[in-house]
């Protein structure tokens, strides 16, 4: 029997070639007690996990997007680690970067899409821990219910916040990171952008307990309800993008739009929890 699982969901099996590159990766890992397996054409992405999680055979489980580089040869062996020592650790991370060579289109994208967290010499409590790279005990993940399996985004924070319900830690492990990889040409960043601001229209209307409505900062006011989400992106979605030209961020006032009229389309799309 295997010690961990590494699962990774990929729609076609390629990723544009960076699948056949990543389990290369993870051959050179230097913990070899563990069988990789490649959930090939489910959607959503948390479908797609628990689909692998039923043919685990591991205690622990990796989990690794299909668009992900592993930063080193010790990655999955750092992950492991904390959990075998600490039972409060639920789940360990690796420093979530995006790679400083791509070309300007994909690096602006990626300084867009990718929140960055540098890599730490020890282990720090931060919900930057994403399923690009991180790791759970397999008894933990089942106690606190498996992945959502119809979010069409957001599966990262949801799983955070119910594994902080049951009182586990969600860390970063030190010296210990993975790069993500972004869209390779611009009708798939328009794509991908149209699908964020899906995902959040789903979100907001069938799935509001879990992420609940946004905050207007400026007037300390928490929006109460899908409708006043939906007025609060009226308005505010073309003021982001007068701000964004005029700061002279041209690509971000750009991938605004196909963002808010993704949101838009998914909140006339999908009926309303409430």
């Amino acid at each position: 029997m295997p010690k961990v699982s590494v699962i990774i969901p990929t729609l076609d099996g390629s990723c544009g070639g960076n699948v056949g590159k990543l389990l290369e990766d993870i051959k050179r890992q230097t913990l070899k007690d563990l069988e990789v397996i490649l959930i090939k054409g489910v959607r959503p992405n948390g479908r797609a996990r628990n689909e692998g999680v039923k043919k685990a055979q591991g205690d622990y489980l990796v989990f690794i997007d299909d668009d992900s580089i592993l930063g080193h040869e010790r990655v999955i062996e750092n992950l492991v680690a904390p959990l075998e020592r600490e039972e409060k650790i639920g789940m360990t991370g690796a420093s979530p970067m995006y790679p400083k060579d791509l070309p300007w289109l994909q690096g602006t994208f990626a300084r867009i899409r990718v929140r960055e967290f540098p890599i730490v010499k020890e282990i720090v409590d931060t919900d930057y821990a994403r399923h690009a790279c991180c790791a759970l005990r397999k008894e933990v993940y089942e106690e606190v219910g498996w992945e959502s399996e119809d979010l069409i985004t957001g599966t990262d924070d949801d799983l955070r916040q119910r594994l902080h319900r049951a009182g586990y830690r969600v860390v970063i492990v030190p010296e210990t990171w993975v790069y993500s990889l972004t869209e390779a040409d611009f009708s798939g960043i328009l794509r991908k952008s149209f699908k964020m601001g899906l995902g959040s229209a789903y979100a907001c209307k069938v799935h509001p307990e879990i992420f609940g409505y946004p905050r207007i900062k400026l007037v300390n006011y928490q929006i109460k309800t899908a409708l006043g989400t939906l007025l609060y992106i009226l308005v505010t979605g073309p003021i982001k993008i007068l701000m964004y030209l005029l700061s002279l961020r041209p690509l971000n006032a750009l991938l605004s739009i196909p963002c808010t009229a993704g949101f838009l389309y998914g909140w006339l799309k999908f009926p309303s929890k409430r």
